[in-house]
């Protein structure tokens, strides 16, 4: 799961298990669903650490094109 990162790692001054640093605000990386339950405020400090990012899918539709056809006609004598 994406999620992006709030200002309260730095604000506390915690470091996540998955990364080595503290994250700036907005820094994105992956976490397990049962890390984003404890990210989003089931952890001892009862803070928010991260949001969620939603991908949305989005088909892309090919454009139908018409390819002009020449049309010769012999001239018959």
């Amino acid at each position: 799961m994406k999620v992006k990162a709030t200002g309260e790692f730095k604000r506390i001054g915690v470091i996540p298990k998955e990364l080595d640093f503290i994250p700036e605000e907005g820094k994105e990386f992956e976490v397990s669903k049962e890390r984003f339950d404890v990210l989003r405020g089931n952890n001892s400090y009862k803070a928010v650490f991260v949001e969620e990012i939603k991908e949305i899918e989005v088909a892309k539709k090919e454009p139908k094109t018409e390819k002009a056809v020449k049309k010769t006609t012999k001239k018959v004598k």
